[in-house]
């Protein structure tokens, strides 16, 4: 019996190169990928791509997550202030690179027709906002921030400008992302 010409990957190595692929194809083709066109261009048979993922949206939601935890990781928040500027920023970063602007794109469209991705993309944006919550609780704590405010709804009027902006091809710069801290900070003072 012949040993194999490439050793066969295995666990996190497959999962990470099946997600890679899946970041490439969504921003190279958009949200009308297939598991076979994944498959084809990971190298990985399409049955190992359902027995980890189970559907082509749960692959897309997972690829978009891990492109989210590499785009915008979390921040030190001991400077509360310093923590939304920063995680602001990253956000902003993200977004102007010419695959996440046609990620994003590509998941909105998708998510119209599709209502598993309705819900994966709402989980999604929920565990992202996460990452926030501590810095503004923290403000909220100082008094910078109401307390009968929601945390995430303020973080929501920071990102979702930049979102927006995506969608419509205008990229947010660095101070844009900063000054949208200082308006949502601003206007939820006590």
């Amino acid at each position: 019996m012949s040993a194999p010409t490439e050793p066969r990957r295995r666990g996190a190595a497959v999962e990470t190169t099946v997600l890679d692929t899946t970041i490439a194809l969504l921003a190279e083709r958009g949200a009308a990928i297939t598991v076979d066109d994944i498959a084809a261009a990971s190298g990985v048979h399409k049955t190992t791509i359902y027995r980890r993922f189970e559907t082509r949206e749960r692959l897309v939601a997972a690829a978009i997550r891990r492109l989210g935890e590499l785009e915008v990781p979390p921040v030190d928040a001991s400077d509360p202030r310093a923590a939304l500027e920063a995680l602001a920023v990253s956000v902003a970063a993200a977004l102007r690179s010419p695959r996440a602007g046609n990620i994003l794109r590509a998941a909105i469209a998708a998510s119209a027709a599709t209502p598993e991705l309705v819900a994966l993309a709402d989980e999604f944006f929920r565990d992202r906002y996460e990452l926030a919550r501590e810095p503004l609780q923290r403000l909220v704590d100082a008094g910078v921030i109401r307390r009968d405010l929601d945390a995430i709804i303020v973080w929501e009027q920071i990102v979702n400008p930049m979102h927006v902006r995506t969608l419509c091809g205008r990229s947010t710069g660095d101070d844009a992302a900063r000054q949208l801290v200082e308006l949502a900070v601003r206007g939820a003072r006590p």
